[in-house]
């Protein structure tokens, strides 16, 4: 049970001994009950019945409630402070801790569970999982490492950094933010270069080859590229953007251009 169900389930518990000992009470002329409660909590939940945590209990004291108001007997629920030395606080705080550590259970009844107590292992299940697999498939630095053939096919875009591995997979897929791109999905009124002055069409291959902003990089990424797969200038020069990508000794080479520039990346607003 919940701390928040145990505490209104204390104030249902109170007016039942009140209702029990009714005629007792009229009997004395006692026209009000109080209960006293060190949770402020619970006793904004009793004061009225909208649907929410502790519903069902708030419901149940107000039924009682209302029954000791027919014999004539008011109800109200005043809060202590709790751990402050008040004494009937401190006893049902001591009798609540013995009733932890019993052995056996003195519950007669069966207890309360609200719906909220249900689905909390449920919750914890989920969280522990979802743990547990970030743990097994993303490094310390949040990048993407998955195990097995996946993880060992393109190692280096796997284990870099979440934001440029990112930004590898968008243009590797041709779903990155390019202006050919935006246009199509209607995110632009035009499709032209907003790097070099806005008169070429923003495409994968101008950005990797011709896009003046970035003339420098580009220089540097294909001399890379021909280091790595032994090709000639010409061979570069023809090679397509696509395959580029699908060539995993490449793979340090763009990545290594795209931390240096910012192609792959949405629009300066």
């Amino acid at each position: 049970m919940e701390v928040f169900d145990a505490e209104l389930w204390a104030i249902r518990l109170a007016l039942d001994v009140a209702i029990e000992q009714r005629e007792t009470l009229q009997m004395h002329g006692v026209k009000t009950v109080a209960v006293f409660s060190d949770s402020q909590a619970a006793i904004r939940r009793a004061a009225h019945l909208e649907p929410g945590p502790g519903q069902r209990l708030a419901r149940r004291i107000n039924t009682r409630a209302r029954n000791l108001l027919a014999h004539g007997i008011a109800t109200k629920i005043h809060w202590v402070p709790g751990h402050s030395g008040i004494r009937g606080n401190e006893e049902a705080d001591r009798q609540a801790n013995l009733a932890r550590d019993a052995s056996g259970s003195t519950v007669i009844e069966r207890p309360y569970t609200s719906a909220s107590n249900t689905a909390r292992p449920i919750s914890e299940g989920r969280s522990a999982a979802k743990a547990e697999w970030e743990a097994d498939k993303c490094s310390k630095h949040f990048s993407y490492r998955l195990k097995g053939k996946a993880g060992t096919r393109r190692p280096i875009p796997m284990t870099s950094v979440k934001w440029l591995a990112a930004r590898f997979y968008r243009l590797k897929s041709g779903h990155a933010p390019t202006g050919v791109y935006l246009k199509w999905f209607g995110h632009r009124d035009d499709d032209k270069c907003w790097w070099c002055g806005g008169k070429v069409s923003q495409t994968r291959e101008h950005l990797f080859r011709h896009c003046s902003r970035w003339k420098d990089q580009q220089k540097t990424l294909w001399k890379t590229v021909g280091q790595a797969t032994g090709w000639k200038a010409g061979r570069c020069r023809h090679v397509q953007i696509s395959e580029l990508f699908t060539i995993e000794e490449c793979d340090q080479a763009v990545m290594d251009f795209l931390a240096a520039t910012e192609v792959g990346k949405f629009p300066p607003k």
